[in-house]
């Protein structure tokens, strides 16, 4: 049929299919991203089974967690290029066929060596999946559809961070088909060939500018950030051994040549892995920043509200994972409006999500300091609904407002870094405020260990409680630098 004899109706009817796909290509994105960021955290519940199952020492199960939490990060700048190299689509695809592959493995590992390498596999599949995430959204998307579909982005990166120990438990307590821990992985399953059926069907294939991977600067990276994050995330756990002190200044040496490297080839017409431009746009390094100081805040009050709740208060995963849910839900409920409003107001709604955030964790430390125990849980709900509001409010316009400046043939890069940035401020947060509130308790924290009183606890989680206060005004004053008017 011609143009002139198509009926009237026709444009709206493009139109409303366009729209359609998508929001099915946004569905299969997101669903992806839930996955695979959930993966890092909903382990962490079921790490007693585990070992009890597979005869796994300690170590062996801080592995578990730490060997998916490196993968994942050493490998996301790479497969963000990767990505702009040979096609975004294509690398989404392989990389959420991949981690369905290995979390199939995780699911009938017989060893924790096994477990552990299917992790790490399964971390490196994370990293060429994700990144892909934001690029394909920017060319699905454009105008105010794009802010917004950013914005539920941003939304369901800080959702899954929350998530894991409600899901976790859940997944434990129901104990679907008798697989135990197992359905922990097994789950990936359906929600990832979901992704893979949605995304063949509707999102477009794109790439980016670059024509050829920087290998030297993806090694250099990849050391570097196994050097910093290995120590951060094994650390804690095993009292900070002289290893990790080496590991640590020799991450900081190999980042900083990566650094240089990067800036020599951008110089000379080369190719960089991450193109020193990046940083050098004010509002990107201000938003990277924010992102570091929001995120480890977080990061930090998951892991204190959880030893509070589990260790202090003697709750099972499952209730700790209960008391979870209020956050969980003000953060859903804030982060759709949130995305509304920083459509009118900008980087203001970050400034009051902050605000929020501060005034929540105030309370949260005057509950746990003055509250009786048995009404503790309780007690801390209404802070916690607010703390959720407030973060929501803070994730939802984050990632929009990061890369309001960034060109579209950088966005496989940004995507990296920015995911990057969210993987170190985690490790930081678990890894500071935890030795900060170890240390406050003079004890390794424990849902086993009965001997420490619960004033020592009340002690501990408030003054640490203080610490993570303080990184939430931090956010709010960062904030209020990349405030923008629309």
């Amino acid at each position: 049929m011609t143009s002139t004899t198509a009926p009237v109706a026709a444009p709206a009817a493009t139109e409303a299919i366009s729209t359609t796909r998508q929001r099915l290509a946004l569905a299969s994105v997101l669903m992806a991203t839930f996955m695979g960021l959930l993966d890092g955290s909903i382990v962490t519940v079921a790490t007693p089974s585990i070992q009890a199952d597979l005869r796994a020492s300690f170590g062996e199960i801080q592995f578990v967690i730490a060997g998916y939490t490196v993968a994942y990060a050493v490998g996301l700048v790479t497969g963000g290029r990767v990505g702009d190299l040979i096609g975004r689509k294509r690398s989404f695809v392989i990389g959420v066929l991949t981690f369905i592959g290995m979390s199939v493995l995780c699911a009938i590992a017989p060893t924790a060596g096994m477990l552990i390498a299917a992790r790490v596999l399964q971390g490196l599949a994370a990293a060429v999946m994700l990144p892909q995430v934001l690029s394909i959204i920017q060319v699905t998307f454009t105008g105010p559809a794009r802010a917004g579909a950013i914005g539920i982005y941003g939304a369901t990166i800080g959702l899954a961070s929350i998530s894991g120990q409600l899901v976790g438990g859940a997944l434990l307590a129901a104990n679907p088909a008798g697989l135990g821990w197992r359905s922990l992985f097994l789950i990936n399953v359906p929600i990832g060939v979901a992704a893979i059926v949605s995304a063949r069907a509707t999102v477009t294939e794109s790439r980016g500018g670059s024509t050829r991977l920087d290998l030297a600067g993806a090694s250099l990276l990849g050391l570097g950030l196994v050097g910093l994050l290995l120590p951060l995330a094994i650390g804690p756990a095993a009292g900070w051994p002289v290893w990790t002190w080496a590991a640590l200044a020799a991450g900081v040496l190999v980042l900083a040549g990566f650094a240089v490297i990067q800036r020599r080839l951008q110089n000379t017409g080369g190719a960089p892995l991450v193109p020193p431009r990046l940083l050098a746009q004010a509002r990107f390094a201000r938003g990277l920043f924010l992102v570091l100081v929001f995120y480890s805040g977080n990061a930090g009050l998951f892991l204190l509200l959880a030893y509070h709740l589990q260790a202090g208060l003697h709750f099972s995963a499952l209730g700790s994972g209960a008391v979870f849910a209020p956050l969980g839900l003000g953060f859903a409920v804030a982060s759709l409006a949130g995305k509304k409003l920083a459509a009118r107001y900008g980087a203001r709604v970050m400034v009051a999500g902050a605000t929020l955030m501060s005034l929540s964790l105030a309370a949260f430390v005057a509950v746990v300091a003055v509250a009786p125990q048995q009404v503790q849980a309780l007690a801390l709900l209404p802070a916690l609904v607010v703390s959720g509001i407030g973060e929501g409010l803070v994730a939802a316009p984050l990632i929009t407002t990061v890369l309001a400046d960034v060109a579209p043939a950088d966005s496989g890069a940004a995507s990296g870094v920015l995911l990057t940035g969210t993987q170190v401020a985690n490790a930081l947060g678990v890894a500071v405020i935890g030795g900060i509130f170890a240390g406050v308790l003079g004890s390794t924290p424990d849902e086993a260990n009965t001997t420490v009183a619960f004033a020592d606890y009340v002690h501990a989680t408030a003054i640490t409680g203080g610490i993570v206060l303080a990184l939430a005004v931090l956010t709010g004053l960062v904030a209020r630098a990349l405030r923008t008017r629309h």
